[in-house]
């Protein structure tokens, strides 16, 4: 059987064709490989980096708290610079299913140790209390561990590791992340009243 007439014309563009396919073949493998690797190495440098402020915090004044989930212990110490007002006076903790009202302040640091505040009921926001239950799901297990340990006025500053904060994932805000995965984060909180849910004080 006759082979059919070749055009040169086309010989020489499919191999053009060819030769750019390869090329970009190994430039987005090559791209791939440099994005994983830059990936993994900030993420277990933000590790190591938050991994480090806990370790600092439970050698140097902080208390470690058992997490009522058991997956670990924040830690804490007691403060009086965060919001002036009356001292702890009433031995009333609340519970699990309680609602409270509460100020506080929350922030971690970046890897060049500033100060990142991500929500805060202070500054412009003019110190107006965020009442909520201690069980809902708005709150981070050490954020609700350290609320079920506080008197009415009390005010404490506690460091949350990630796996009672925002875990591996982080925190995302209309697909926008705000806080990275790893993150250990930091609070101020003051506890100014409790709400009974038997006595149907205020329930959210």
């Amino acid at each position: 059987m006759a082979k059919p007439d070749c055009n040169p014309y086309d010989e020489y563009m499919n191999r053009r064709i060819l030769i750019l396919a390869v090329l970009f073949g190994v430039l987005i493998s090559f791209g791939s490989c440099v994005n994983d690797d830059d990936d993994s190495t900030v993420s277990q440098e933000w590790k190591t980096y938050n991994e480090q402020q806990v370790r600092n915090a439970s050698s140097s004044g902080y208390t470690a708290r058992p997490s009522q989930s058991g997956n670990g212990s924040v830690y804490w110490k007691s403060i009086t610079d965060f919001v002036p007002g009356d001292e702890p006076s009433i031995d009333r903790f609340p519970i699990f299913t309680d609602s409270v009202s509460v100020r506080y302040e929350g922030w971690f640091f970046r890897l060049d140790d500033t100060k990142y505040t991500f929500n805060t009921t202070e500054g412009d926001v003019n110190g107006i209390a965020v009442r909520t239950r201690v069980n809902s799901t708005n709150l981070v297990d050490g954020f609700a561990t350290m609320l079920q340990n506080m008197k009415i006025d009390e005010q404490t500053e506690v460091c949350i590791p990630y796996l009672l904060g925002y875990g591996t994932l982080g925190s995302y805000s209309s697909g926008v992340q705000i806080i990275p995965g790893y993150t250990t984060l930091w609070y101020k909180i003051k506890l100014l009243n409790i709400y009974d849910e038997k006595k149907k004080e205020w329930v959210k």
